[in-house]
């Protein structure tokens, strides 16, 4: 813990929102979780880079990859795309010392720190306010674009924000969650290049014995592109959340 808290305080961002909402707090706690559960999360790292590389030889032309969602790096095949690739893009809201460690090693790899949905200042301050971003859009070297287990993500810390922060009704947060997943898949679909989703498709809890005792939708009800291909990840391994259950999700892959 008091590591976890000195990472915290000397974590900077120019985003005012990620500490403000409390990103930094959740990359600092994911990052700790992925250590703990590796041997679960390995497999799932790999399958995701594996998922890349099949993008990358779709892409008719290797001068820039964009990938959304890069946070720790851990499954992005950074040294083949670095190698493909004249320029790689690494967005995300928040990237702590050891992805900054990481990517100074290619000299054609720089990490961005901006907010994927466009809309966390109007969030931060209350307003129930959606927009579509645009970001990119107007960047003709961009051949892949890959959105990397961020999209059912991104409706989690806004919602809870405004429930708890600013009172919105949870009806008006739900509608909130779902614009925040309709405005990033729009946006994907925008780039002329191709484009990669990986994307929890469900997630089931299980209580000690295996029995499934409960299955929820990560995408709050809005409907997915269909899956090219799925595996299974076993996101919150039996002890990491208590005792008594533990959550397995089935993540997909859609090249749009």
């Amino acid at each position: 813990m008091i590591l976890e808290f000195w990472q915290y305080l000397t974590t900077s961002t120019k985003i005012e929102q990620a500490k403000k909402m409390g990103y930094v707090k959740e990359a600092i706690a994911m990052q700790a979780r992925a250590k703990r559960c590796q041997n679960e999360w390995g497999e799932h790292y790999l399958n995701c880079q594996n998922a890349i590389l099949k993008a990358s030889q779709r892409a008719v032309q290797h001068r820039t990859v964009l990938v959304f969602g890069a946070g720790s790096l851990n499954d992005i095949p950074l040294s083949e795309l670095a190698n493909q690739f004249e320029t790689v893009l690494l967005v995300d809201l928040v990237f702590l010392s050891s992805a900054q460690n990481t990517a100074k090693q290619y000299e054609n790899v720089f990490l961005i720190e901006h907010d994927i949905t466009e809309s966390l200042e109007w969030i931060s301050d209350g307003k129930d306010m959606v927009q579509t971003p645009s970001a990119w859009l107007d960047d003709d070297s961009i051949d892949l674009v890959v959105s990397l287990n961020i999209i059912t993500q991104l409706p989690l810390i806004p919602a809870r924000w405004l429930l708890n922060d600013f009172n919105l009704s949870e009806d008006a947060a739900d509608i909130v969650g779902k614009q925040l997943i309709f405005a990033h898949m729009h946006y994907l679909k925008q780039f002329s290049g191709e484009v990669c989703l990986i994307a929890d498709r469900l997630g089931i809890e299980f209580n000690e014995r295996g029995q499934e005792i409960d299955r929820f939708d990560p995408w709050w009800d809005v409907e997915p592109p269909k899956a090219d291909y799925t595996w299974e990840w076993e996101v919150i391994p039996l002890g990491e959340a208590g005792s008594s259950k533990w959550q397995k999700n089935r993540v997909g892959v859609s090249f749009l």
